[in-house]
């Protein structure tokens, strides 16, 4: 699958589909506008330069790569030392046809509170082309 950002400057390509696409209502999700799929950071190219930025005002864990140009929210990785080898990849950088079947999901990651990793609260589903998902 193959996307890019708004300007065409960062192209995005992953070896498949997302099991799911995640939406999450954090104050650091939430801004960036993006529908998060899950992969190994083997099954993803990332060509072109984009920028990059970690959240100061709590401790630091992942990093956010956008467009220096458009700014659209490319990618976010582990921040620091990380046994878990999963990033993840803005599906809202590819075309709505490659996308569509593929699971949506709507977390309340605003009302977490502290950072036990614990699951947040699943508040919707839906899937990419039933109209309401995307």
């Amino acid at each position: 699958m193959k996307g890019q950002c708004a300007c065409g400057r960062i192209a995005v390509s992953v070896a498949r589909k997302p099991d799911y696409i995640n939406f999450c209502n954090c104050g650091l999700c939430r801004p960036t506008g993006a529908g998060w799929g899950y992969f190994p950071a083997a099954e993803v190219e990332i060509t072109g330069e984009p920028a990059q930025f970690g959240r100061t005002d709590i401790e630091r864990w992942l990093t956010f790569h956008f467009c220096p140009g458009c700014g659209s929210a490319v990618a976010w990785t582990p921040y620091g030392p990380n046994d878990e080898d999963r990033m993840g990849v803005n599906m809202r950088l590819f075309p709505l046809d490659q996308l569509t079947g593929i699971p949506a999901r709507w977390i309340d990651g605003l009302s977490a509170s502290d950072d036990t990793d614990a699951p947040m609260a699943r508040t919707g589903d839906g899937v990419i082309g039933d109209g309401k998902a995307f």
